[in-house]
């Protein structure tokens, strides 16, 4: 039998689809009322961007001289869009300056130079070397990208570029023909390459795309641009350049000769884009990868840019790049933006390069010290430690070019009546003759009967020595090549240190290297070798690689 409820009872209603109707309700509500602030949030941000209510903000673009007309003609079509950030109106003004100048002013320490301008939000200097060599932590933001280019070639004569071209000169051959002569290139009578190296940036591209064709390194590394090949190669074509103002007096001059052969000059680094000026001259570009002028465009973070200044710049180098923007620099004879970015040199690597033009170094002039005190008779390997020092030396003269220099000197004790030491063979540049006197003498070496040895009088010597018969233009060095050492003499250590501090110009500067084979050594000659910018360097035989290659080191790197 059914049941019934209560009497006078009613049905109860369920809480739960209650509350969720509330909750969907509140939601939905919630979701409307976001909706509707964040479309107010817009319309205030538009209605106060469109008014221009934070104000206007300028950009400020320093740009190299050489494509200020394009990027000029650009900020004017950027600036009549009227622009908007947020709640500014911006516009672009652009300030051409020249790269290396800006490269200075960025790397040093002074107040910002007013002649240079405002200081920048966005810089375009000539090439992503400038880049490197104003490098500064912090200071640039993100990864400049290039807004053109043009190809880095030698402004020449339509013959020589012809002869050039038909006999395949590569960038490593240049310093060859800048010492030597064109004969080889169909033009005898035009004698040497007189290739001018202004200071600059086409120059510091030119020598250091030679640096990486003489070393097969692209981009030129460490430890390439401190190798002898290279840092002859760079030196023979600032040592032999053609004096030269600057970049602009070199092309005018050149293209004003009426006869190239005997022109004070041949040749002067440029790019494509700025040899439009200079009609009567024509682009020689070895066949291989060379270096170009990139433009990068580079977003500044200094103290002086803030947030809208820095949210503009990264409009307007867009803006630059956009294809609209392609004919500007066409019209101007840039070449497009490449699609990646050109891979230069370090930093250090370019000062280097810098530093090596500045100051040429025509090779080593070495004076080699060798032990020939008894223990140098020791067995090392198939002969003894004396024979192996002498035939490294013989081996690494054989590969020195002419220009280099060296000398040996003998030592040990009372070697020369009470002398420690004897002059084998003086110090002289490699011809041939000297190669042959240094071979014989070499030949003639033998060790003395005494143990002891006295090399710290022998080194001070030998520094005061090359002092005075100092080679110019050429790292002048010592080589010490021991066993020990064994020394037996007053000279001490310390007293050693401080003499050659009480000597040392430097405006004459005396590198000193030390090899010991198998000996203890003494932190004497290694605190010698670092004072002086050498290496000191500890082998345990004088057969093995590491002492060929230590002595070729010393005797070959600049």
């Amino acid at each position: 039998m059914g049941t019934h409820r209560a009497d006078g009872g009613s049905r109860g209603v369920s809480r739960g689809p209650v509350l969720a109707v509330v909750a969907v309700i509140v939601l939905a509500l919630a979701v409307v009322g976001w909706v509707w602030l964040q479309q107010r949030s817009k319309d205030r941000d538009s209605a106060a961007a469109s008014s221009c209510a934070g104000g206007s903000v300028t950009l400020n673009v320093t740009v190299d001289p050489d494509i200020a007309a394009p990027v000029k003609a650009a900020a004017d079509k950027f600036n009549q869009t009227k622009p908007r950030v947020r709640d500014h109106c911006a516009q672009v003004a652009v300030d051409p300056q020249a790269s290396a100048a800006m490269v200075a002013a960025f790397t040093s320490n002074a107040a910002w130079n007013p002649a240079l301008g405002p200081q920048p939000a966005l810089w375009i200097p000539d090439s992503s070397r400038s880049i490197e060599l104003m490098r500064v932590p912090g200071l640039i933001g993100g990864t400049p990208a290039s807004v053109a280019q043009s190809p880095i070639v030698l402004a020449v004569p339509d013959e020589l570029r012809r002869a050039l071209e038909t006999a395949q000169v590569h960038w490593a051959d240049l310093a060859k023909l800048q010492q030597g002569s064109l004969g080889d290139a169909g033009l005898a009578a035009w004698g040497n390459l007189r290739l001018a190296m202004p200071s600059g940036d086409a120059s510091l591209a030119v020598a250091t795309a030679v640096g990486s064709g003489v070393s097969g390194t692209d981009p030129l590394d460490d430890k390439a641009v401190h190798s002898g090949q290279v840092t002859s190669a760079i030196s023979l074509l600032a040592a032999n350049a053609p004096a030269a103002k600057d970049q602009q007096s070199a092309l005018t001059d050149l293209a004003a000769a009426t006869d190239a052969a005997k022109a004070t000059l041949h040749a002067v680094p440029a790019n494509e884009q700025q040899l439009r000026a200079y009609p009567g001259l024509t682009a020689f570009r070895p066949s291989e990868n060379g270096p170009v002028d990139d433009f990068p465009a580079a977003q500044i973070t200094g103290s002086w840019v803030d947030q809208t200044q820095n949210s503009v710049a990264g409009l307007f180098a867009d803006f630059l790049r956009a294809p609209d923007q392609a004919k500007l620099f066409t019209d101007n004879g840039f070449g497009a933006a490449p699609p990646a970015t050109v891979p230069v040199a370090a930093r250090a690597v370019l000062e280097q390069v810098n530093q090596v033009l500045t100051h040429p170094v025509l090779g080593v002039s070495a004076t080699v010290l060798l032990d020939v005190s008894s223990s140098m008779t020791t067995a090392d390997g198939n002969t003894t430690r004396l024979a192996n020092s002498i035939a490294a030396l013989q081996s690494t003269m054989g590969v020195m070019p002419p220009e280099f220099g060296m000398g040996v000197w003998a030592y040990s004790k009372d070697l020369d009546g009470t002398n420690p030491y004897r002059v084998v063979t003086a110090t002289a540049p490699l011809t041939d003759a000297q190669r042959d006197k240094i071979g014989q003498s070499l030949g003639n070496v033998t060790a003395s009967t005494a143990k002891p040895d006295r090399t710290y009088p022998t080194v001070e010597a030998a520094y005061r020595t090359v002092l005075s018969n100092y080679a110019a233009a050429r790292t002048n060095s010592i080589l010490l090549i021991t066993d020990g050492p064994e020394d037996d003499s007053t000279v001490t250590g310390d007293q050693l240190l401080a003499d050659i501090a009480a000597v040392t110009d430097p405006a004459h500067p005396v590198r000193v290297d030390v090899i010991v084979i198998g000996g203890a050594g003494t932190q004497t000659l290694q605190t010698l070798a670092q004072r002086t910018g050498g290496a000191y360097t500890k082998v345990d035989t004088g057969s093995s690689l590491a002492f060929g290659t230590a002595v070729s080191h010393a005797l070959t790197t600049p």
